[in-house]
């Protein structure tokens, strides 16, 4: 994996995709917590990851169709930007708590921050696809990220613990300060090419490649329902920790930050297996899935709860970065950027279904209900993965895209095309 790490470009990405990472861990604990102290409800907690998680799938396509069409360097820079403004905002809110206030902030942050996440990897696919080195670079960046969701909830909750939520809060947005510098002094970034089709009608597009793609149509349909299954823990966990085990902020951040260390062994694991079928992979990563949340249900203790999320989170590191390395692949290279687009939007809208599904059944039935139902869905994924995923065929291929309405002036659709 040295080879990918020898392009700079890469590099620039790298380090702010991981600093980016450290932040947005810290900053769910902090609000996670906020929110829930401030309203003492599960339906709160599940309100906050609705508006940072869910609602940003609704705008971020839009949005994406329209900043591909320029400098990855400067959109990069300006998104990081502003979400440290974001959390500077938040920090000052703290005193002055209105959960209508916070939740739009989140809404907001949530849609730059998918915005910006979207155009980074979209970068990196284009710079490593193309030499043959897109598994080796997915599988540094899920490393990367795995050692974030370790270090990140940690932290977070320690900080949190210890100095406050505006504490974290403001740490955020110094690390959103080094990742705009980073980014706007990378010169080696891929640049953008201009297309004037109106950006409604190149995701319609790009919804039309996805429907007409059978590879394509296979891996979305069969991620969108395990993200449902897998998301019902989201806002589960923050109650579980405080009422079912009694180990406060600290604890919260403990258990995310074993999911954390799983996720790290899970990265080793593709890392190492990474030419395996993605069948192989995704079905594996189901499964500890659902070892993890039983585990974790069934804990009588702090102690092998930790166990149980060290558990799921491996899955986690195998299961998410299998998928999405299939999708790459199967993606012809003109269209890489939005069908990425669309993916990381489902990744957020599904989810929702499965938060509200936690949230509803902690209500009623407590977190431990919740997560059993979580272990019983993930049971279901594996099977269901392993009885009808293909194999997906790597690099470019040809996909006719289906009409698209244009007016007068505009140009032939060529936007699917990577612009970095």
């Amino acid at each position: 994996m040295k080879r990918v790490l020898e392009l700079p470009a890469f590099r620039r990405l790298l380090v702010a995709y991981t600093l980016n990472e450290l932040a947005s861990f810290i900053g769910v604990v902090a609000l996670a917590f906020l929110v829930y102290r401030r309203t003492g409800s599960a339906i709160g907690a599940a309100a906050f990851f609705l508006c940072a998680e869910f609602a940003p799938a609704l705008a971020s396509p839009l949005l994406v169709a329209r900043l591909d069409q320029r400098s990855v360097r400067r959109v990069l820079g300006l998104l990081y930007a502003l979400q440290g403004l974001v959390f500077l905002m938040l920090a000052w809110l703290v005193g002055r708590f209105a959960l209508a206030s916070v939740l739009v902030l989140a809404l907001v942050g949530g849609v730059l921050a998918t915005s910006a996440w979207v155009m980074a990897r979209a970068a990196w696919t284009t710079l490593s696809r193309g030499r043959g080195l897109l598994r080796e670079a997915n599988a540094i960046i899920n490393g990367s990220f795995s050692v974030c969701y370790l270090v990140g909830p940690a932290v977070g909750g320690a900080v949190v613990a210890l100095d406050g939520t505006v504490a974290a809060l403001l740490v955020n947005a110094g690390a959103y300060v080094v990742i705009t510098v980073v980014v706007a002094t990378a010169g080696a970034l891929p640049e953008a090419l201009p297309d004037r089709t109106p950006a409604a009608g190149r995701v319609r597009a790009a919804l039309g490649v996805a429907r007409n793609d059978q590879s394509i149509r296979g891996l979305l349909g069969l991620q969108a329902l395990a993200m449902a299954i897998f998301a019902i823990s989201i806002p589960v966990e923050v109650v579980f920790a405080q009422h079912s085990l009694h180990a406060g902020a600290t604890g919260y951040g403990l258990l995310l930050s074993a999911w954390g260390g799983g996720a790290i062994v899970g990265s080793a694991i593709y890392a190492r297996w990474r030419v395996l079928p993605s069948r192989t992979l995704m079905t594996l990563g189901a499964c500890l899935f659902g070892i993890g949340f039983a585990a974790m249900a069934l804990a009588p203790s702090l102690a092998p709860a930790v166990v149980g999320c060290a558990v799921a989170g491996t899955g986690n590191g195998i299961q998410i970065v299998a998928m999405r390395t299939a999708l790459q692949e199967a993606t012809p290279e003109k269209w890489m950027a939005l069908i990425l687009s669309l993916n990381e939007s489902m990744f957020l809208a599904v989810p929702g279904i499965g938060i509200l599904a936690g949230g509803a059944i902690a209500a009623l039935a407590g977190p431990r209900v919740a997560l059993g139902a979580g272990a019983a869905g993930s049971v279901v994924i594996a099977l269901a993965t392993w009885a009808r995923l293909k194999a997906v065929s790597t690099g470019a291929r040809t996909v006719a895209p289906p009409p698209v309405e244009r007016s007068a002036t505009d140009e032939p659709l060529t936007a699917g095309a990577r612009r970095s």
